[in-house]
C-alpha cells in the first residue's frame, strides 16, 4: 500500500510537472520580424534577435522569428499584398521599412502608429533624438520607430587632397575650385580621374534643397510629413535653380562624372576623388580602401552660405499593425529593445547606422569608439548640427521621383537642357504623379 501510495505521488507530482511546463509553452508569445538586411546587416540583426530572445524575450514569454524578405522594395511589395488580401493575420508582428513605404502605410488602415503603441503602453518617445523624432513623424504623430538611422556624407581621398593642398569642401563653389586640381587626364585628354562621381536623386537632393535658407521643402505639406503632398514648391522658393545651376558649374569644369552606379568602387579604385554616400557605408568603405589611402569625411556641401540646413536623417523605421492585446504588447517589448541604448550602439558598431537613441550618446563605449574612429564622429555631429525640420520625402511613387531627378540632371548637363527648363520639366512630371495619386486616394486625406 505504501509502494502504492509512493508510486501515486510520483505520478502526481510528474504529472504537474508536466502540466505547469505545458501551461509555460503555452504562454510564450511567437512574433515575426520581417526585414530586408543582408551580408553584415543581416548578422547584426540575427545577433540582436537572438540577444532578445535570451533575455528580455525570456523574461517577458516573447519569441522572435526573423524573416528575410529580400530588397526593401520587395518588403513592402509583399505587405502591400497582404493589405490587398485583407487578410491582417497574414501580417508580420514587426516590419523594417525604408522611407520609400511611408506613404503606402500611411494609407494602411491596418497600421498601428508607433507613438500610440508606446503611449497605450505607458511609455512616450522621449529616448528618441529629435531628428529621429522629426523623420518618421505624420501629422503630428510618430508613424514608424525609427531604426536605422544614417544621413548623407562627403567621403573624399585625404592623400590627394592633402597632396594638392586642398582644405575642406563646405560648399559646391569650394567643390567647383577644387574640381580642376583633383581632375587628371592623360596626354590624349582622355579622363583618369575625376574630382567627383554622382548623379543626384531624391536621396541628395532633400540635404541639397532641404538645406537652403536654413530648411526648405521639396514639396507643400512639409515634404509629405504633414498629409499627403499635394504639389511641388522648388520651383516656385528657386531651390532648385540655385542647385542646378551650381550643379551645371561644375560640370563645366569636367570633373564631374555622371555615374548612376558602381560609384563606390570608381572611388575606391582611385577613378574619382570623391562621392557622396550614406555614413552606413564609412565601414563597408575604410575595408574596401585597405589602407591604399587615407579616408576623409566632411559634412555634406552647402549649395551656397545661405544652405545652413543640414541634413535630413534617412534610412528605415518599424512598423507594426494593430491586433490583440498580447500581440501589441509583444511588438511594443521588441520594438523597445531595438531602440533601446545598448541595441543602438551594438547596431551602430556593426553596421555604421547613426544611434536614434539619445542616450546612446551619453554612453561612455560609444564616447570611446568615436575618439578611437574619429570619421563616424563627424557623421553623428553633422546630424546634431542639422535642423530636425529637414526632413526626407514622403511622396507616391518614389522610386519614379527617384528616376526624374536623375534622369532630367543627366539630360540638363549631356543634352544640354537649360536650368530654366530641367526645372519646369521636373515640376511638370512631379506635380502630375502627385496629382493622379490624390485623386485615387482622396478619401485618405
Amino acid at each position: 500500500m505504501k509502494k502504492l501510495i509512493a508510486t501515486l505521488l510520483v505520478l502526481t507530482a510528474v504529472l504537474t510537472l508536466f502540466a505547469a511546463g505545458a501551461k509555460e509553452d503555452k504562454s510564450v508569445k511567437e512574433i515575426t520580424f520581417w526585414h530586408s538586411n543582408s551580408g553584415l546587416l543581416g548578422e547584426a540583426t540575427d545577433a540582436l534577435v537572438e540577444k532578445f530572445n535570451e533575455t528580455t524575450g525570456k523574461e517577458e514569454g516573447i519569441v522572435v522569428t526573423a524573416v528575410y524578405q529580400g530588397k526593401a522594395s520587395d518588403v513592402l511589395t509583399k505587405i502591400k499584398a497582404v493589405a490587398q488580401s485583407g487578410d491582417a493575420d497574414e501580417y508580420p508582428t514587426v516590419v523594417q521599412l525604408d522611407a520609400t513605404g511611408v506613404v503606402d502605410m500611411a494609407a494602411n488602415d491596418d497600421l498601428l502608429f508607433a507613438e500610440e503603441l508606446f503611449t497605450s503602453q505607458g511609455h512616450d518617445l522621449s529616448c528618441l533624438l529629435d531628428h529621429a523624432r522629426e523623420s518618421m513623424m505624420y501629422r503630428g504623430r510618430v508613424i514608424g520607430l525609427p531604426f536605422n538611422a544614417s544621413t548623407i556624407l562627403y567621403y573624399y581621398n585625404k592623400s590627394l587632397f592633402d597632396e594638392k593642398e586642398i582644405e575642406e569642401i563646405r560648399t559646391l563653389d569650394d567643390l567647383i575650385a577644387a574640381a580642376p586640381l583633383l581632375t587628371e587626364k592623360d596626354a590624349s585628354g582622355k579622363t583618369l580621374r575625376y574630382a567627383i562621381s554622382s548623379v543626384p536623386t531624391t536621396y541628395e537632393m532633400c540635404s541639397f534643397i532641404g538645406s537652403q535658407n536654413g530648411g526648405s521643402y521639396l514639396t507643400d505639406m512639409e515634404n509629405g510629413h504633414a498629409g499627403f503632398a499635394t504639389r511641388t514648391v522648388f520651383a516656385e522658393e528657386g531651390t532648385l535653380e540655385a542647385f542646378l545651376t551650381k550643379w551645371n558649374e561644375l560640370y563645366q569644369t569636367g570633373g564631374l562624372r555622371n555615374s548612376t552606379s558602381g560609384v563606390t568602387t570608381e572611388f575606391v579604385s582611385g577613378q574619382t576623388a570623391s562621392m557622396f554616400a550614406s555614413t552606413s557605408s564609412l565601414t563597408t568603405v575604410l575595408e574596401a580602401i585597405d589602407g591604399r589611402f587615407e579616408l576623409g569625411v566632411s559634412f555634406f556641401p552647402m549649395v551656397n552660405e545661405k544652405a545652413t540646413g543640414g541634413v535630413n536623417l534617412g534610412g528605415g523605421a518599424l512598423f507594426t499593425f494593430k491586433g490583440d492585446a498580447e500581440t501589441e504588447r509583444a511588438a511594443y517589448i521588441f520594438m523597445k529593445f531595438l531602440t533601446s541604448a545598448e541595441s543602438q550602439l551594438y547596431w551602430h558598431l556593426e553596421t555604421g547606422y547613426l544611434p536614434v537613441n539619445k542616450d546612446t550618446y551619453s554612453l561612455d563605449e560609444y564616447k570611446a569608439h568615436c575618439g578611437e574612429n574619429p570619421l563616424f564622429k563627424v557623421a553623428s555631429d553633422q546630424l546634431l548640427a542639422s535642423n530636425p525640420k529637414v526632413v526626407g520625402l514622403w511622396i507616391p511613387n518614389g522610386y519614379e521621383v527617384y528616376y526624374a531627378f536623375q534622369s532630367n540632371i543627366k539630360a540638363m548637363l549631356e543634352q544640354g537642357v537649360s536650368v530654366a527648363d530641367t526645372v519646369e520639366k521636373m515640376r511638370s512630371e512631379i506635380d502630375r504623379g502627385l496629382d493622379d495619386f490624390n485623386r485615387q486616394n482622396i478619401n485618405q486625406h
